[in-house]
């Protein structure tokens, strides 16, 4: 059965300056197919579950009762959650912080639970770690993107891969603490996904990387994004060691396709073309007086339409430029 919900929320244009002709337009009015694919989907959901109530008295079942630890392991930690995570979420934003001397969003300014407020924060982040280590401490090919794992992402992240705050597990990798070997997600999103885990030359810092970081249907590139190094010292044989860790990602926004600009909270923007839709204006201008032309009236159907067009995109081009200014 589908079950379809719908997200009413405020459509208005938003306020941006005109980048050579170009502007944007906010939507967010999203209806949401519950049983459609998880990919890029409307950011809310919900779930309903029936227990079906069995019929006589209580069976006894061999094997049914579980141990504690068992019952315990079975709880998957969120992010913010899990002690190591925790700490990898505080060491990226105190890394950030201590190379920009700001914090990397405002909400986490003084934050008394940083990996917390970062899991919620309005900025994507992840962790992006080169997971072709060997056992023997070699590593392999590292330009190959399919080593490069996520060993972080908060909400936002999560969201710019289609996925849901609950799905962190279909993003995030974890090592076995056994065998040390990284337990990967397989699926089109993390199979696709292009994130090095390394930086070219000298920079251990860049605030406006831009990259398409999955190739599909659709493309989704960031734009004016941050990425940092992640170091740890160590001392060996007495002396002080900087290795690297992996490579740190935010951004505040991300473009599907080419032309729908997306920010945390289900928010799109669709860019407009203020001279295409000018174009569009005098072509369908002369389309009506062609109408005319050929001895249609005011009142016919089909002038009636094309006029109504005509207005629609007028108020619309009115809109766009007067928000712009």
């Amino acid at each position: 059965m589908k079950v379809i919900f719908q997200v009413f929320s405020l459509c208005a244009l938003i306020l941006l300056p005109l980048q050579g002709s170009f502007a944007f337009t906010l939507l967010k009015t999203t209806t949401k197919d519950v049983t459609s694919s998880h990919h890029h989907a409307p950011f809310t959901s919900t779930r309903l579950f029936a227990k079906k109530k069995k019929k006589g008295g209580k069976k006894k079942q061999k094997n049914q009762q579980q141990s504690g630890f068992a019952w315990a392991s079975s709880f998957t930690l969120k992010p913010f959650e899990s002690s190591a995570l925790r700490d990898l979420a505080s060491f990226a934003c105190a890394s950030y912080e201590g190379r920009t001397g700001k914090p990397l969003a405002e909400e986490l300014r003084g934050a008394s639970d940083l990996p917390k407020v970062l899991w919620n924060a309005p900025i994507a982040c992840v962790v992006v770690v080169d997971g072709s280590e060997e056992e023997n401490g070699e590593k392999g090919d590292s330009a190959s993107t399919n080593n490069n794992i996520i060993q972080y992402a908060n909400v936002a992240a999560l969201e710019t891969f289609g996925f849901q705050p609950d799905q962190f597990d279909q993003l995030i990798s974890s090592k076995d603490p056994e065998s040390g070997e990284w337990k990967t997600p397989q699926n089109d999103v993390v199979k696709a996904l292009d994130l090095p885990s390394s930086m070219g030359g000298d920079k251990t810092y860049q605030s406006d990387y831009k990259k398409k970081i999955i190739k599909g249907d659709p493309d989704i590139s960031i734009e004016n994004a941050y990425r940092w190094i992640l170091e740890k010292s160590a001392l060996i044989d007495g002396k002080f060691v900087t290795e690297s860790i992996g490579i740190a990602y935010a951004w505040d926004s991300w473009v599907e396709g080419e032309d729908t600009l997306c920010r945390p909270g289900g928010v799109r923007e669709v860019k407009i073309d203020v001279q295409e839709l000018e174009e569009k204006i005098k072509a369908q201008g002369d389309a009506i007086r062609e109408l005319k032309d050929q001895g249609l009236g005011n009142k016919d159907e089909q002038v009636v339409d094309a006029v109504q067009e005509l207005l629609r995109m007028k108020a619309l081009l009115e809109e766009v430029t007067s928000n712009s200014k």
